[in-house]
């Protein structure tokens, strides 16, 4: 199984379905909770904005947010939503684009850096985040922990309401492909994915790089301890305010 490195994929195959598998993931009032804590402007850019299940909610809170996705289709979604047109958007790829602004807060969530090919790009993301990030504002960067329990022989398999998804892990790489097979009326539709996982230690050593400094861990936007267990992080960075 191999899949293509293209930031507009993943619009391209998951848009039409991404909200009913996922939009319930995160508590609105977590989040918006989480980001009130460190933010010190009301202003927010998210990367990865996708359909708008972060950017809404803090858009309804009052923050003016700005969403960068590669994924047209993403936006398109989120601009046809109650209250997309107070997000605004850009279409672009994450790992590099201007905007000649900065923000208070900026975010990559639900391990929308792993969907970067590689590490030159996740350092670049990292870099242009920075760049996007008021002195003494934040980056908030959120993924899984890689759980080696769940993987057999470097495969998994697992049912989903409506099919089955497999995935294959490759440890030398840092990647996952993964394959969901769903029943969509009378198809099966494929659904492929490819994730280049990052452990917190390497995140945080790429946010060094950027000139970012850690200031907390949690397991999750609910905001619960970040522990030996944790198959989930968020990590929150600092842009000195000297700088």
């Amino acid at each position: 199984m191999t899949v293509t490195a293209d930031p507009t994929a993943y619009g391209q195959v998951w848009a039409g379905r991404y909200d009913e598998w996922f939009d319930d993931r995160d508590s609105p009032a977590d989040l918006v909770a989480f980001v009130d804590r460190f933010a010190r402007d009301r202003s927010v850019l998210e990367l990865g904005v996708g359909t708008g299940r972060v950017a809404l909610p803090l858009a309804r809170a009052g923050y003016r947010v700005h969403g960068v996705d590669a994924s047209g289709e993403m936006l398109a979604r989120l601009a046809r939503k109650p209250g997309g047109d107070r997000v605004a958007r850009t279409e672009a790829d994450m790992s590099d684009f201007a905007l000649g602004e900065r923000f208070g807060v900026v975010t990559c969530l639900f391990s929308s850096l792993f969907l970067l090919p590689d590490q030159e790009a996740q350092i670049r993301c990292l870099a242009t985040a920075a760049r996007h990030t008021l002195p003494g504002g934040v980056v908030i960067i959120e993924g899984f922990v890689l759980n080696p329990q769940r993987w057999n022989n470097g495969r998994s398999v697992d049912t989903t309401d409506a099919g089955v998804s497999t995935g294959v892990l490759h440890r030398a790489a840092q990647t996952i492909e993964t394959m969901r097979l769903d029943l969509d009326g009378d198809t099966v539709a494929v659904r492929r994915n490819r994730l280049r996982w990052v452990l917190p230690a390497e995140l945080d050593l790429m946010a060094r790089l950027a000139g970012l400094e850690l200031v907390h861990r949690a397991q999750s936007l609910s905001g619960e301890p970040y522990t030996d267990d944790s198959d989930n992080q968020v990590s929150v960075y600092v842009r000195p305010a000297t700088d």
